[in-house]
């Protein structure tokens, strides 16, 4: 069966690579260019307008609400009612330095579909590269700790309210030790608590929704123009100061696959091919084509090596 009736464009963590002498050395040694975010070239980059401070229900009303709805409440009314100031001065000094851990992390860029014919072209070289098709669990079940943000892509800025995660983040902390103590009770017997078992994991959920929101309007929002792009971030800690990049490993079972680009020289292919036997073994290998009929990437069945 032809290439173009085989294809069925694929979602995942997928990372682009030029035919380049240091593309070959880095899946040699199984390890991630992970750069500090003044090496991206958008200068829009990490352009969010952060507030901090505790809000005031009269001057930053708006600020005081979206602080409340974290809490739990979604009426003005019945935050003030139950005296949310004062919880809100206990959480003083808790707020998130978004700014310092900026400066700490490394990140590197994925795209997600292996057909995107603007990423063949641009970070491929066009056609020239290939394409490295990691397993997400794999790729950040190493240390030290990651995780992997989907991009998001605006025409303004976003605006991040360091206080609203502080409120998060203690909501989570009180919801995970709420539920804890809930099932230990549950298996000793006193069911009297299990109603609340699902409203908390619910709260629980609603806290890591927000700050995982404010994860990505930091690390990993961009203008709209490069949607086109469709990234995703790992975002890990340096573990040391300065601002240097790191080399992230994985382990060889983070590697699905590779698709080659079909214009790739052939003796850099010959190279390329050494190396996935070498430390990837009996990986498939597929070979990214240009439609004959349409402006379309497709990938060919796997190839034998």
């Amino acid at each position: 069966m032809s290439a173009d009736a085989e294809a069925i464009p694929t979602r995942g963590l997928l990372k682009f690579c030029g035919p380049t002498s240091y593309a070959l050395e880095n899946l040699r040694n199984g390890v991630l260019y992970c750069q500090h975010y003044e090496g991206f070239n958008d200068p829009f980059e990490f352009w969010a307008d952060i507030e901090t401070g505790i809000p005031d229900p009269v001057t930053a009303r708006d600020r005081f609400i979206a602080a409340a709805t974290a809490w739990g409440f979604e009426r003005f009314e019945d935050a003030v009612s139950e005296n949310a100031t004062e919880y809100f001065e206990g959480l003083d000094g808790s707020e998130p330095p978004f700014e310092r851990m900026l400066d700490k992390m490394r990140i590197a860029c994925f795209a997600s579909e292996t057909d995107n014919l603007p990423m063949w072209s641009h970070y491929a070289d066009g056609l020239r590269g290939f394409c490295i098709v990691f397993d997400e669990a794999a790729v950040i079940n190493v240390k030290p700790e990651a995780f992997i943000l989907d991009v998001a892509y605006q025409d303004v800025p976003p605006r991040v309210d360091t206080f609203v995660y502080a409120v998060a983040y203690d909501q989570e902390d009180y919801h995970a030790m709420a539920i804890e103590e809930t099932e230990s009770e549950i298996k000793r017997g006193d069911t009297s608590s299990e109603v609340w078992l699902e409203p908390y994991k619910g709260a629980l959920e609603e806290a890591l929704v927000t700050m995982r929101g404010m994860w990505k309007d930091v690390f990993a929002t961009k203008p709209s123009e490069w949607k086109y792009e469709n990234e995703r971030r790992l975002l890990t800690d340096a573990l040391r100061e300065g601002k240097e990049p790191v080399l992230r490993p994985y382990p060889p079972e983070a590697v699905k696959e590779i698709i080659i680009g079909e214009r790739m020289p052939a003796g850099y292919r010959d190279r390329l091919l050494e190396i996935i036997r070498a430390r990837l073994g009996d990986r498939p290998v597929r070979t990214a084509r240009r439609s004959t009929d349409r402006y379309a990437i497709f990938i060919d069945d796997p190839i034998v090596k």
